[in-house]
């Protein structure tokens, strides 16, 4: 049976039976005006063009007849086309092709051990949590003290030192509380929650930055790609993951 590949939208789709590509044509899949070829090196044809396909006639889009809602129904059942990258030369291929048509990489399906390490200690968690809640309570009070001084040594009167203290404490305050939301938001998106709001709450704006460039997710040994959590596939290259539980050095 012959394979056909087919290319629109910049992406090259394949490899398919005749019958498979007739089929995704009548339902509108593939547009008539794309790219075919028989095997992985044939000769590019409008599909339009091609004999293999015996149609009468090609309808215009713009005047298509609206779809039935079973026929919506039936399409949405079908979905897109089942593709995944090539891990080495990029090229979208069929889920069920045992090997790309490009660089002849095996897309056979194996298991790859992926080491991670656990959780953090209890005692760990702990003191940094006593860590954090020290440095909330300690340095809006220098910073208070701080600008007492300053605006003391400035000339400034009393009541003005208090009010440019307590202003200068608060403004601290609600500096540290947002740089901390910010930090663990941005952690978040790459397992770094913890990491991310300890950064913004001791560094500030700076702590923000460097959150930006803490990535604690796990790359996938096959593809090199960063994965969500302790996933059992790789949302990639399809390869299967067994964790390995690796205790930490401390």
């Amino acid at each position: 049976m012959n394979q056909w590949y087919v290319q629109f939208a910049d992406k090259i789709y394949g490899p398919m039976s005749l019958d498979d590509l007739r089929r995704r044509v009548a339902a509108g899949q593939i547009p008539p005006e794309s790219l075919a070829r028989d095997g992985p090196t044939g000769q590019w044809t409008a599909v339009s063009r091609l004999p293999a396909l015996t149609s009468p006639t090609w309808p215009d889009p713009s005047q298509a007849m609206p779809k039935t809602s079973r026929e919506q129904d039936a399409a949405a059942r079908r979905g897109p086309l089942p593709l995944r990258p090539c891990v080495d030369c990029g090229e979208y291929v069929s889920q069920q092709a045992a090997a790309c048509p490009r660089c002849g990489r095996s897309l056979m399906l194996t298991t790859i051990d992926v080491p991670y390490r656990g959780e953090h200690p209890i005692a760990v968690l702990v003191f940094f949590a006593m860590l954090a809640v020290v440095f909330v309570l300690t340095t809006p009070v220098l910073v208070y003290f701080g600008a007492d001084s300053l605006s003391a040594s400035a000339g400034v009167s009393e009541a003005a030192q208090g009010r440019i203290a307590f202003l200068s404490a608060a403004a601290y305050t609600v500096s540290m509380v947002v740089c901390s939301v910010l930090g663990r938001a941005v952690g978040a998106a790459r397992m770094a929650f913890y990491t991310g709001m300890l950064l913004g709450l001791f560094f500030g704006p700076m702590g923000v930055l460097v959150a930006f460039a803490v990535d604690k997710r796990t790359q996938c040994p096959n593809c090199f790609s960063r994965l969500g959590g302790l996933a059992r596939q790789c949302p990639y290259c399809r390869v299967a993951l067994r964790w390995e539980q690796r205790p930490r050095w401390y």
